[in-house]
C-alpha cells in the first residue's frame, strides 16, 4: 500500500512544503493525542503551521498493518470531513483516507460527492481500493452532478475498473458533450472486460467524428493490453480492423506497424505482400520494417524489389537496406548510384559512402562524370572521401584518377587530399607536370595538404619544370605551406637559397624569391636585397614586390632605400605601400618609433594621393602624436576629408588616456580652415 507523504499532498494543494524531519517514534499515538491533533488540523489553512498535519501523517504511518489503530485514525479523519472543517483540512483527510480508509468512512466521503466543489477530493479518498459500496456511491452520484464534477466521477469509475458501470458509462459515451463522451470511453477502456470492449467496438459504427480519435486510441490501448496479457490473436484482430483503407493514413500505418511486430516471421511476408500491392500509403511503413527483420536472406529478397518501386519508395528502400549493412544490400544500393532520379542517386551515393569501400569507386567516378549539379557533385565527393577500405580504396581511386580527365580527375584529386592519402603522393606529383592548368592547380592544392617538409626538394623540382604557367601561384602557395612544416626557418632558407644558386630560369628564380618571406630570417632578407641589383629587370621587380610583403619591420630600411633611389616610379609606389603596411601593423601599440616612421612617410610623400594613403593608415594609430600629424594636414583642401576622418578616429581611440588632447583636437577641427 502506497503511503502519501504530506509533502506531496500539500504540493498538490499549491502550498509551501517544509521538510519533514520528525521521526514517527517521537509522537505518542493514543486516542487523546489523536483527538487533539485532529481538532487542531480542522482549522488548517494555507500559511498556518503544518505541525498538526505532520502528526496525522505519522499516525497514519503507525496505523498501517494495525487494524485497531487504523479504525481510530480513520474515525479521526472522518471528523475532518465535517462542514465546519476548512477545505484544506478536508483535502488532506481524503488523501490520508486513500491510504487507510474503509467502508466505515464511506458515508462521510459520499456526502462530499454531492457537492461539485468536493467531488475531486472525494474521488481521491476512494482511490482504487476494492469496495462494492464505493462503486455504488460513485454511480449514484453521477445522476446528481454536472460538468467537471461528473467527469471526475466517470474517471474514478474507470480507474476502479467497475464492471457494473459499463452500461451506465456506455450511455454517457453517447452524451452530446464531447468531453463527457470521451471520458466515458476512456473509462470503458480501463475497465477492459468483454462487455466494455464490445461497447467501444460498437461506438465505431456510430457517426460521431468528434469521438473518432478517442475511440481509436481506446481500441489501440486495448490491443496493447491484450498483447501484454498474451492474447496476440485478439490484438491482431483489432489492428487488422484499423488497417482498412477507409481509415486515416496515420491510423493505418500505426496498426500496420503493430501487426508486423505480432507476425511470427517479424512481418516479412506482410511486407512483401504490401510491396506487391497497390496500397501506396502503407509501403513506406512496410519498407521501414525491413530494418528489423532477422532472416539472413532478407537483404537479397528485398533487393530484388528495389528496381520495381517508385523513386520515393526506392529512397526508403535504400535507407532500409543500408541499415542492414550486408553484401546483398550493398550490391543493390550500388546499382542505384547511376539512377535517373536525383533523389535516388543522392540516397545511394550517401549510403555507399558510409558503408562501402573500393568497389564503389568506379561507379562514383561515373556519377561524377554524369552530373553538372554542384550540390550533387559535393555529395559524391563526400561519399568518396568517406569510403572504407583504407589503402585498397585509395589505390583504386588513384587508378581511376589516371584513367579520367577534366573535372572528374580534379574531383578525385581533391578527394585524395580529403582522405589524407599519402599513397596518392606519387600520382599527384605526376599530375603537376601536365599542361591542364586546372588539374595542375588542384594537384598542388592537394599536395599542400598531404606534403611534409621532406617533400620540399621534389616539389621545387616540379615547380622548376612547370608546364602550366597559370598554375604557378597555386604551386608557390603549396610549396610555402610545405615549408612551414619545416620547423627551423634556417633549414627552409638553406633549401631555397641552394636551389636559387643553381637556377638560371627567370620564372623559377622569381618563384624562389617569392618563397623567401616564408623563411623570414636574415639570410633570406639579404638574398632578396641582393636581387635588387640583379641584371634581369623581372628579377628586380620580383624582389621589390616580395620585399613589400616581408612579415616584419626588418625590411624598413630596404624599402626606404627603394623609395628614395628607385629605378622606376612603380618601385617607389610599391615601396610606399609596403612601408604603410608595416606602419599600420604597429598602430595598436604605436610608440615614438612608429610616429617617427609616419613623419618620414609624410615627409617623403610627393603628392596628395600618397598623403591620403598614409593618412588612411595613420587613422588607426593609438598615439597622441598621431593627432598632431593629422591636424597638420587640415589646411590642405585636397586631403582635408581624410585628415578630418583620421582626427576623429584617433581622438576616439586615445580619449580614455589622453582626454585633453582628444578634446583639443576635435575643437581644432572647427577652427582650422582649408
Amino acid at each position: 500500500m502506497r503511503i502519501h507523504s504530506i509533502g506531496l499532498s500539500l504540493l498538490m494543494a499549491g502550498f509551501l512544503v517544509l521538510p519533514l524531519r520528525v521521526s514517527a517514534d517521537s509522537f505518542s499515538c493514543n486516542q487523546e493525542e489523536i483527538t487533539r491533533t485532529i481538532a487542531a488540523a480542522a482549522n488548517y489553512e494555507s500559511g498556518m503551521s503544518l505541525e498538526p498535519l505532520r502528526q496525522i501523517e505519522i499516525f497514519v504511518r503507525q496505523a498501517v498493518g494495525k487494524p485497531g489503530l487504523c479504525r481510530e485514525i480513520e474515525a479521526g479523519l472522518v471528523k475532518l470531513l465535517k462542514p465546519s472543517s476548512t477545505f484544506e483540512a478536508k483535502r488532506f483527510a481524503c488523501e490520508q483516507l486513500a491510504v487507510i480508509g474503509s467502508d466505515e468512512s464511506l458515508p462521510a466521503v459520499t456526502a462530499l460527492l454531492k457537492n461539485n466543489d468536493t467531488v475531486g477530493i472525494a474521488c481521491l479518498a476512494l482511490g482504487v481500493r476494492p469496495s462494492v459500496k464505493a462503486n455504488e456511491a460513485l454511480r449514484s452520484a453521477l445522476s446528481l452532478l454536472q460538468g467537471a464534477a461528473r467527469l471526475q466521477v466517470i474517471g474514478a469509475l474507470g480507474d476502479r475498473c467497475d464492471a457494473e458501470s459499463v452500461e451506465l458509462l456506455a450511455d454517457f459515451a453517447r452524451n452530446p458533450d464531447v468531453m463527457i463522451a470521451e471520458t466515458a470511453i476512456t473509462a470503458l477502456r480501463k475497465i477492459g472486460n468483454e462487455s466494455a470492449l464490445g461497447k467501444i467496438t460498437a461506438f465505431r459504427a456510430e457517426t460521431n467524428p468528434a469521438l473518432a480519435s478517442v475511440i481509436i486510441g481506446a481500441r489501440f490501448r486495448t490491443a496493447e493490453q491484450l498483447v501484454t496479457n498474451g492474447d496476440r490473436k485478439a490484438a491482431a484482430a483489432i489492428y487488422t480492423e484499423f488497417s482498412q483503407p477507409s481509415l486515416p493514413v496515420f491510423v493505418r500505418r500505426a496498426a500496420f506497424t503493430a501487426l508486423l511486430q505480432l507476425d511470427k516471421d517479424g512481418g516479412e511476408q506482410r511486407i512483401l505482400d504490401t510491396l506487391h500491392g497497390a496500397d501506396t500509403a502503407l509501403k513506406p511503413v512496410a519498407i521501414a520494417g525491413i530494418r528489423s527483420l532477422k532472416a539472413w536472406s532478407v537483404s537479397k529478397k528485398f533487393a530484388c524489389e528495389l528496381p520495381k518501386l517508385r523513386p520515393e519508395e526506392q529512397v526508403c528502400m535504400i535507407e532500409a537496406l543500408a541499415s542492414r549493412d550486408d553484401s546483398a544490400a550493398l550490391a543493390a544500393i550500388r546499382n542505384m548510384i547511376l539512377s535517373s532520379d536525383a533523389l535516388v542517386r543522392h540516397s545511394a551515393v550517401t549510403a555507399v559512402g558510409k558503408l562501402d569501400g573500393a568497389k564503389s569507386v568506379p561507379l562514383l567516378s561515373r556519377a561524377l562524370a554524369n552530373t553538372q549539379d554542384r550540390e550533387e557533385l559535393q555529395v559524391i565527393e563526400l561519399a568518396l572521401s568517406n569510403l572504407k577500405g583504407g589503402r585498397k580504396t585509395d589505390k583504386t581511386m588513384i587508378k581511376e584518377m589516371k584513367n579520367t580527365s577534366g573535372s572528374v580527375k580534379n574531383s578525385l584529386i581533391s578527394v585524395a587530399a580529403k582522405r589524407h592519402s599519402r599513397v596518392a603522393m606519387p600520382a599527384l606529383l605526376e599530375e603537376t607536370t601536365g599542361t591542364d592548368a586546372s588539374t595542375v592547380r588542384v594537384a598542388y592544392q592537394a599536395l599542400a595538404k598531404l606534403s611534409t617538409g621532406d617533400d620540399l626538394p621534389v616539389l621545387l623540382e616540379k615547380l622548376k619544370n612547370l608546364k602550366a604557367p597559370e598554375a604557378r601561384p597555386d604551386a608557390e602557395s603549396a610549396i610555402a605551406i610545405t615549408m612551414t612544416k619545416i620547423e627551423n626557418p634556417v633549414d627552409r632558407t638553406d633549401v631555397i637559397c641552394a636551389t636559387l644558386a643553381k637556377s638560371n630560369d627567370i620564372a623559377f628564380r622569381s618563384s624562389l624569391l617569392r618563397l623567401l618571406p616564408t623563411c623570414a630570417d636574415a639570410r633570406a632578407l639579404a638574398t632578396l636585397k641582393a636581387a635588387l641589383k640583379d641584371n634581369d629587370s623581372n628579377i628586380r621587380e620580383t624582389a621589390v614586390r616580395t620585399l613589400t610583403e616581408w612579415p616584419d619591420d626588418n625590411v624598413w630600411d630596404a624599402l626606404t632605400g627603394i623609395r628614395r633611389q628607385a629605378e622606376k616610379e612603380l618601385f617607389r609606389t610599391l615601396a610606399l605601400r609596403g612601408m604603410v603596411r608595416l606602419a599600420a601593423k604597429q598602430n595598436a601599440a604605436a610608440d615614438a618609433k612608429s610616429m617617427d616612421r609616419y613623419r618620414q612617410l609624410f615627409a617623403d610623400a610627393q603628392n596628395d594621393d600618397e598623403r591620403k594613403l598614409v593618412l588612411s593608415a595613420l587613422a588607426g594609430a593609438v598615439h597622441p602624436d598621431a593627432l598632431q600629424l593629422a591636424l597638420s594636414l587640415l589646411s590642405n583642401s585636397a586631403v582635408r576629408a581624410e585628415a578630418e576622418l583620421a582626427v576623429k578616429k584617433i581622438a576616439a581611440a586615445i580619449k580614455d588616456k589622453n582626454p585633453q588632447a582628444a578634446q583639443d583636437a576635435l575643437k581644432k577641427l572647427k577652427t582650422v580652415k582649408p
